[in-house]
């Protein structure tokens, strides 16, 4: 037969493994929230005189994005731009990011 010294240690070593569980399974970790606390959105610009894609993404781009090419590349995909070549008037979506609220 267990000893009573025995089951209470056993039922709090139980109840502690369940709580890290519960823990573990059903709340949020401040990882998880950093993670989302930017959103990506899109907008048009009309492409001036002068500019370029590098220039584009020089001003447009934050730091989601490892490279400037990184950053022309989504542009040119999602604008269906196979050669990069842009010309004046042209209008782009390029995305960029703001703060979750």
């Amino acid at each position: 037969m267990i000893s009573k010294k025995r089951r209470w240690c056993f039922l709090i070593i139980l109840l502690g493994v369940l709580f890290m569980a519960f823990h573990v399974l059903f709340m949020k970790t401040p990882t998880i929230e950093a993670q989302g606390t930017k959103e990506k959105k899109f907008t048009s610009i009309q492409v001036k005189k002068g500019d370029s894609l590098w220039s584009i993404a020089k001003e447009h781009m934050g730091d989601e994005y490892d490279t400037v090419d990184d950053y022309i590349d989504e542009v040119c995909e999602t604008n269906h731009i196979y050669d990069r070549q842009i010309t004046d008037g042209m209008y782009l979506v390029i995305p960029y990011y703001t703060v979750r609220r």
